[in-house]
């Protein structure tokens, strides 16, 4: 567990740190919500903290490849870098939408972008259980299109339940322990191969979410925006997919 605490902690430290910065950026470029009869904060908040959340997971991945516990999951395979180029794109995407509001089928379109990256470095969907019936195999052709479905869904999952301060980041910090407890113990059972970035890419998602919501707290300093939930959906969706 060492070298997943300093990940987790490499991941919320720079999230926190960061998050101020953006926030004085956001208001810098009028990235603020108002207030209105359908939201309930009641004074103008910054937005765009996936900025933040962005920075804790590039630093928590460039820390990673460095750590020579984390060697079989960097060596050969463009994933984790693969997972890193996704989640730009994600914020990128919501980020446009939280500056000028996009319309459902642009946004649509630059999340499928992000997942067919995402697919195109490995992180690939070729099979999955299915309650009572076993597992599921796909065919190759079919394998690309469920991994961009499954990340369409798992972002636009996140993105509504980001409605109140630190719902989104807090379902998604206790999402992402239980599902490193889960992978981390199907490793110990010699079930997940130590090559596998699963538990890696929990606790980095566990970690931006512990750095971001003391600035998320009731009341919000700071919304993550679209661009912070798209990006907590890819990394859920990144752990889920490869393990």
């Amino acid at each position: 567990m060492g070298g997943y605490s300093i990940i987790l902690a490499v991941a919320a430290f720079t999230t926190f740190a960061l998050t101020p910065l953006v926030r004085r950026f956001a208001i810098r470029v009028h990235a603020v919500v108002r207030p209105d009869p359908r939201k309930v904060h009641e004074r103008p908040t910054p937005t765009l903290g996936g900025l933040a959340m962005l920075g804790g997971l590039v630093a928590a991945m460039a820390v990673a490849s460095q750590m020579d516990q984390f060697d079989a999951m960097f060596s050969g395979t463009g994933e984790p870098w693969g997972v890193v180029l996704g989640g730009l794109v994600m914020v990128a995407v919501g980020m446009v939408d939280d500056l000028r509001e996009v319309s459902p089928p642009g946004k649509l379109a630059g999340q499928a972008l992000s997942a067919s990256l995402l697919a195109a470095m490995g992180v690939t969907m070729f099979h999955f259980r299915i309650p009572f019936l076993g597992i599921f195999v796909m065919p190759p052709d079919l394998a690309p299109l469920v991994t961009v479905l499954w990340v369409v869904l798992m972002a636009n999952a996140v993105n509504l339940t980001d409605g109140l301060d630190g719902l989104a980041a807090g379902i998604v910090l206790a999402a992402g322990a239980a599902f490193f407890l889960y992978s981390d113990r199907l490793f110990d059972e010699g079930l997940l191969p130590g090559s596998n970035m699963g538990p890696l890419v929990s606790i980095v998602a566990v970690g931006v979410c512990l750095g971001f919501l003391p600035h998320n707290f009731h009341p919000a300093r700071i919304f993550m925006g679209v661009a912070g939930a798209l990006l907590l959906g890819l990394l859920m969706a990144s752990t889920t997919i490869v393990v």
